[in-house]
C-alpha cells in the first residue's frame, strides 16, 4: 500500500470556499502572496519562509487547526515584562502578550520573522517566485537497510513544468552555498546520495504520485484566493490525464557572489556536481527571482 497521499475533501474545499466571502481571517491568509498554502493528505499547512505557520483541517462542519505558541506573540506587546512574586509567574492579561485570533496577520507574520533566516527563507523565496510550484516540504520515509527503522526526508518544492512530451511534476532540491552537503573530498558527495535516495522513492511511488498531485491542482484552482496564483498554469492544470513525473531531482543552489562562484575551494566540487547531473543543476546567486529551469515553460 502506497504511503504517499495528498488531497483534500470536496466539502473541505467548499467550507474554506465559504469561509472565504466572509471576508475574515481565512480570506486574509489565501489572498496574502507571501505565503504558501500546501495541501496535505484531508489538511492544509500555511508556510511562510520554510516554518509552518497553521495546519487546518475539517472536523464536522468545522474549520480547526493548530498554529505554534511562538507565532502567537504579540510582536510589540504593550506590557513585555511579566511580573514575579514568590517566585510565581503572574499574567494578569494573555492579551498583552498572546494573539487572541488570526485576523492579524501582519502580527503573526512579524512573529515568525524571528525564526527565519537562511536555507529556509532562501527556499520560500524560490517558491513563491515561481507560481507553478505546487506543493512543498515533500515528506516520505524510507527504511535504512539492515537496521530497521525509517529515515524521514523531505524533497524542497515540486512544480509544474511544460515538457516537449507533455506537462510534469518535476521535484527540487535547494540548498544554500554554504551547505557542506554540497561538498565532499571524496568522490560521493553527501548531497548526491540525498538525490538517489529522493529518486528511488518517485520511481517507486509514482503511480500514486501522478493521482495525488492530481487531486491536489484539482483542490487549488477550486479554492477562492488561491486559483488566482495558478491563473497562468490553471490550463495546465484542468488537463491532468496528461501529465507525467519526473523521477530526475533537480538540484538548485543559491546564496552566493561572483568570487565564490568563480573560485578555486568550490570549482572542484561544483565540477563533481555538474559532472553527475549536467543540466539538473541549477545555479544563481540570488534566491530571488530564480526562475531558469523552474519556470512553467520550457
Amino acid at each position: 500500500m502506497s504511503q504517499f497521499q495528498r488531497g483534500i475533501s470536496a466539502k473541505f474545499v467548499e467550507r474554506l470556499n465559504a469561509e472565504y466571502r466572509k471576508g475574515g481571517w481565512w480570506q486574509t491568509i489565501a489572498d496574502d502572496r507571501d505565503l504558501f498554502i500546501a495541501i496535505r493528505k484531508d489538511y492544509i499547512n500555511v508556510y511562510l519562509n520554510g516554518s509552518s505557520l497553521l495546519k487546518l483541517w475539517l472536523e464536522g462542519d468545522e474549520l480547526v487547526g493548530e498554529t505554534h505558541y511562538k507565532y502567537l506573540l504579540v510582536p510589540e506587546a504593550r506590557r513585555p515584562y511579566v511580573k514575579v512574586v514568590g517566585g510565581q509567574v503572574l499574567i494578569e492579561s494573555q492579551a498583552d502578550l498572546f494573539q487572541s485570533d488570526l485576523s492579524n496577520l501582519q502580527a503573526l507574520k512579524r512573529a515568525a520573522d524571528a525564526y527565519s533566516g537562511g536555507e529556509k527563507s532562501g527556499v520560500h523565496q524560490i517558491v513563491i517566485g515561481n507560481p507553478n510550484v505546487i506543493d512543498v516540504e515533500i515528506a516520505f520515509g524510507t527504511e535504512n537497510e539492515g537496521k530497521g527503522c525509517i529515515t524521514a526526508n523531505r524533497i524542497d518544492f515540486a512544480a509544474l513544468r511544460q515538457q516537449p512530451e507533455g506537462v510534469e511534476v518535476i521535484f527540487y532540491e535547494a540548498k544554500q552555498f554554504s551547505n557542506k552537503e554540497l561538498r565532499a573530498w571524496g568522490a560521493d558527495v553527501p548531497v548526491l546520495q540525498q538525490l538517489r535516495r529522493y529518486e528511488s522513492f518517485l520511481r517507486s511511488e509514482k503511480l500514486a504520485l501522478i493521482d495525488s498531485y492530481r487531486t491536489v491542482c484539482e483542490n487549488l484552482i477550486n479554492l477562492d484566493g488561491v486559483r488566482e496564483r495558478y491563473a497562468p498554469m490553471q490550463k495546465a492544470m484542468r488537463e491532468l490525464p496528461n501529465f507525467g513525473i519526473q523521477s530526475e531531482v533537480r538540484l538548485v543552489v543559491f546564496g552566493f557572489d561572483n568570487d565564490q562562484k568563480n573560485g578555486a575551494n568550490w570549482s572542484g566540487h561544483r565540477d563533481k556536481l555538474k559532472f553527475a547531473l549536467g543540466d539538473k543543476l541549477l545555479l544563481k546567486g540570488e534566491a530571488k527571482d530564480f526562475t531558469n529551469g523552474i519556470t512553467f515553460a520550457l
